[in-house]
């Protein structure tokens, strides 16, 4: 996918370098939802979305930092499903 494509969320944040920019759009196809939603159940995400209840903004960022950690493991497949909780 062209990076242009990007979600804007995932283009304008100061979290991912444009090295990880090129990994998620290496990606041909989003993850679908239901595996998008499994990722909650996994104890580092669940505690992550528990730890964060009712600041968007502060779970967000924190979301980006596991998406990086994904990404820097050279698994943009993982990441999305973050990204796109």
């Amino acid at each position: 996918m062209p990076l242009e494509s990007l979600p804007a969320f995932v283009r304008n944040t100061t979290i991912l370098s444009d090295e990880d920019r090129f990994k998620l759009a290496s990606v041909d196809k989003l993850p679908e939802e239901e595996a998008v939603d499994a990722v909650r159940s996994l104890p580092e995400i669940r505690d992550l979305l528990q730890a964060f209840i009712g600041d968007e903004s502060t779970r967000n960022t924190h979301l980006q930092l596991k998406a990086k950690s994904y990404l820097d493991q050279n698994d943009p497949i993982m990441a999305w499903k973050v990204l796109l909780l």
